[in-house]
This record gives C-alpha cells, structure tokens and sequence, in this order.
C-alpha cells in the first residue's frame, strides 16, 4: 500500500466516528467499547498509522525525546557512555537521537539544529570546543542541555567533566617513578579542549620533576589507530622531528591511540614494555585484554553518563532547578605496559 500522511483525523473519517474516539481507543480508553477499539486499530493498522510524535509533544508539551551529540560514535569510549544514557532513559520510557559530530564545529551546529526541529526536550553534548558559538547557541534558544567530556568557559550551564589535567599528571608521574625522564606524548588534535589540558598536565608533571619541556616530544594527531602506527613508523624511519632512541616511554591521550602503538610494535618488531613503556587514557574494555595488559588511566565513562543523563532530566522535570558542574577524578590503573629503568 502507498505510503500516505495518516492522521487521527483520516482514520475517523474512515471508521466514520469523531476524532476524540479515535484518539481513546488508540490509548485502550475503556469508555469505548472494546469493539469499536479493535475496528478503529485495525484501520490503524491498515493504513501503517504511526503517531506523530512531534505534534503529540506541541500539544502536551512532552516529547519524551532526548538527544545524545557525540564526537566520536565508533570510539570505545563515547559507547560506553551512551550505552548507560540510553539504560537509564529506557526505563523511563524516553527515546534517544543519537547523531555524531565527528570534531567538527559546523557538523555540530548542523546536529543541534535537527534534535531541536524533531523535538527533543533536552540534549547531551561532549562539545567540540569549550568556547563554541554552539555552546551560545544552547544557552540563548534556552535548551536544556548538559555538556560532557570538556568543560565549557561559563558558570551558567550543567557539566559532568574528568579532569584531564589530573590524568596526565597520573600518567606522566607514573612512568616518572618507574625511571622514565624522555617521555612522548602522542596527543589527540590540537583545537581540542581534552588535548590542550591534556598536554598542561602533561607540562606540569615533568615541570614538578625537574625535567625540562622539549616539544618534539608531543604529537598531535587524530585518534586514530591507524594514524598512531604510521606516525611510530616515520619516528622509525628517521622521518619525524624525534627519533626513536630519544623516549623511552610514550603517554597517550587515548587508549585508542595506545593500541595503535602495539599496531606498531607488531609491524616493527619493538617490544612493549621492553622498547618503549606505555600509558593509555580511558580504560577501555579492551585495554585489559592486550599483550601485554595496558597501564591506562580509568575515565568513569559509566558514571560520567548516568551523572549526566540524571541531571538533565532533573533539570527537564524541576526547570527551577541549579545549574550543576560535577568534576570527577580519573584513576591509574597499573598493568604490565611499564617497566622500570635499570638506575645506572
């Protein structure tokens, strides 16, 4: 059957009843008899009558709609954070719109505008840049919004954010103890708010040990596997402003990133940790798992989206409720992808 804009209004006209009939039975109203309820659903169902939920919500002002705006969808850690959002608003009986701004401000802006048009009554962002033009955008138009992983520059918005400088400091110091002073760190691109407080940890640490900053030592990438194993190869090759006898431990902003170091080690026959001592940044479920296991710095993904959805439907059901800005602290998790220098 030919695909139609099918309305309460259509299927009345149909059965040959009112418009109010229609809308009880299709919501089992008992005060219509139950053989009119399975006539009218079944023209319903006839016609693939689907609800409008968009107009439903313009009269009620409800769409029980969230939207979920992530920079990265396939990274291992953005999953685990929608996956518990997603939970928490299944049992509540909420949708989620789901889109993907791949690190780009306009495609961001672009999927902030069609959550808004479906309807959605408030959004999760992990923004692009702390001090966005998006980021007005949402607090203008008046949406509710919480934003996560970065931390934006203002007071009057919610957030839940880890505190990237403290996971580079654990990261740094940790391989610090273990005897390491020449330290890579394969950062993610440089326009991003988690990069640059990243690489300030980063700074600071070695600052705080006396070992002086040298910035041929940090890399900026994508976070990327493939990209991490080609960017080891060309240190390798002698192709890059710093050798591959100049580090003798590589930080990694993301585990992802750190994967791709053992990519390389399998390619080129370097050994981790005997070669090169590795930390990564999130604890990704597969971390545990590599040979050898990766010594990686755990982010609450888990928590950061239950904190996060939580507080938006708070804000959503209380609207006087406070803007609320919740920093949680990263941990070391220690592995086998460090090992000690020998003292000399």
């Amino acid at each position: 059957m030919k695909q139609q804009n099918v309305t309460i209004k259509f299927i009345a006209q149909k059965a040959g009843v009112s418009f109010s009939t229609v809308a009880k039975a299709l919501h089992d109203d008992p005060a219509i008899n139950s053989a009119t309820r399975e006539r009218i659903k079944a023209i319903a169902a006839l016609y693939n009558y689907r609800p409008n939920i968009l107009a439903k919500g313009l009269r009620s002002r409800r769409t029980h709609t969230i939207g979920v705006i992530l920079n990265d969808l396939q990274s291992p850690f953005y999953s685990e954070i929608y996956k518990a959002i997603g939970d928490v608003l299944h049992k509540k009986g909420y949708t989620m719109f789901l889109a993907d701004s791949k690190y780009d401000e306009q495609l961001e802006k672009k999927n902030i505008s069609t959550m808004i048009s479906q309807g959605v009554e408030g959004l999760i962002v992990s923004s692009v840049s702390e001090e966005s033009e998006n980021i007005e955008l949402l607090v203008n138009e008046g949406v509710k919004t919480v934003f996560i992983d970065n931390r934006p520059a203002r007071n009057d918005i919610c957030c839940v954010y880890v505190d990237h400088e403290a996971a580079a400091a654990q990261a740094v110091g940790h391989v610090i103890a273990a005897g390491h002073r020449d330290i890579l760190l394969l950062n993610g691109p440089e326009h991003l708010p988690s990069s640059q407080r990243f690489k300030r940890g980063y700074i600071e640490t070695l600052a705080s040990f006396g070992i002086p900053y040298r910035p041929n030592l940090v890399k900026h990438n994508l976070i990327d596997i493939k990209i991490t194993a080609q960017q080891i190869e060309r240190i390798l090759e002698g192709k890059d402003t710093v050798r591959g006898d100049e580090f003798t431990a590589i930080v990694t902003l993301s585990d992802v990133i750190a994967i791709g170091v053992y990519e390389a080690a399998l390619t080129h026959h370097f050994s981790i940790p005997g070669t090169y001592s590795v930390v990564g940044y999130d604890n990704i479920l597969a971390t545990k798992y590599l040979s050898p296991p990766l010594t990686t710095v755990n982010q609450p993904k888990e928590q950061t989206g239950l904190y996060a959805i939580n507080m938006l439907l708070d804000s959503i059901e209380k609207p006087e409720s406070e803007m609320v800005q919740i920093i949680l602290t990263p941990e070391l998790k220690v592995r086998s992808s460090v090992r000690p220098l020998e003292k000399t």
